[in-house]
């Protein structure tokens, strides 16, 4: 049996199916297993990449991601959102003699931040929003 390409409305449909009998799956791996099962049909097996699984979670209106992670090193500089690689925006705070440094780093579109100690993405948790 060969594999075939979802469009990216299939995979919606399936993801908001999956989402709406789990209301929460735990880890990535699970999901793509899950809305490749729910793809599933006599004629055709639908393969899906994590990373596109996990944008298309993102643009819908109906999934909330968490994001887990573990400490990176805090030199390395962030400019890209590690989950979901559009612009990280700097936090700012004004310091006592007038001048200002950069607390954090968000990423407005997924939920993604950091501080000092940079976080590294290791397991993301899809909840099923109304």
């Amino acid at each position: 049996m060969s594999y075939h390409i979802a469009s990216d409305e299939q995979i919606k449909n399936a993801l908001k199916k999956v989402l709406n009998k789990s209301w929460t799956v735990n880890s990535q791996k699970k999901l793509k297993k899950l809305v490749e099962k729910e793809l599933k049909t006599k004629k055709q097996n639908y393969g899906i990449t994590p990373k596109r699984l996990r944008d298309i979670a993102i643009n819908s209106d109906f999934v909330k991601l968490e994001i887990h992670s573990r400490e990176g090193d805090p030199k390395k500089s962030m400019n890209k959102c590690p989950v979901c690689k559009r612009d990280l925006k700097k936090v700012k705070n004004q310091t006592i003699w007038g001048g200002k440094v950069t607390i954090e780093f968000r990423c407005r579109f997924c939920g993604y931040w950091t501080g000092k100690k940079k976080r590294i993405p290791t397991r993301y948790v899809f909840h099923y929003k109304k």
